[in-house]
């Protein structure tokens, strides 16, 4: 059996953030179950949805989708993500993640690494609730989850030269 691990409290500033007032998590998980439908999984048939919470108040959704090509597949996390970016949203309050498993569903380290991007440029942690088809959540964060990832610090000509070489002669 698994138990629901929870890192924060309900009055954690994320959880009281939202632009009107609090914000309910079964809303988020609602919208993440519901768009899950729509992901587009023809190879494994394992359906992800997502929905992420911005700064405004407003819930954007994503589903997993996949391709032949298995590397150009989309995580739902990412796919809320740019569904919000879309829209002009980019500070980013709590990802909630569901799925086809009994058991919650945690972010790849893809995903994460995505996610602490914009948490980063926000000044601020994302929390992330996972939750199974059995009932069972996990409440946790980013940074929680993911300590790896460039340091704060780290600057775009930083990674752009990282990724030059050459070959010595």
């Amino acid at each position: 059996m698994l138990f629901s691990l929870t890192m924060y409290s309900t009055d954690h500033p994320s959880l009281q953030d939202r632009a009107h007032g609090r914000w309910e998590v079964e809303d988020l998980l609602l919208a993440a179950a519901r768009i899950k439908k729509n992901a587009s999984v023809p190879l494994s048939r394992f359906r992800v949805g997502a929905a992420v919470l911005t700064r405004s108040g407003k819930i954007y959704e994503g589903c997993n989708t996949e391709c032949l090509i298995p590397l150009l597949g989309v995580c739902a996390e990412r796919n809320a993500i740019n569904h919000a970016l879309i829209h002009g949203e980019k500070g980013f309050l709590a990802v909630a993640v569901v799925s086809d498993l009994n058991a919650p569903l945690l972010p790849c380290g893809t995903c994460l690494q995505y996610m602490q991007e914009f948490a980063r440029l926000d000044g601020r942690d994302i929390l992330i609730i996972a939750q199974g088809r059995s009932g069972d959540r996990i409440v946790t964060s980013v940074d929680e989850l993911f300590k790896g990832g460039f340091p704060p610090d780290t600057s775009v000509r930083e990674i752009q030269e990282s990724f030059s070489w050459s070959v010595e002669e």
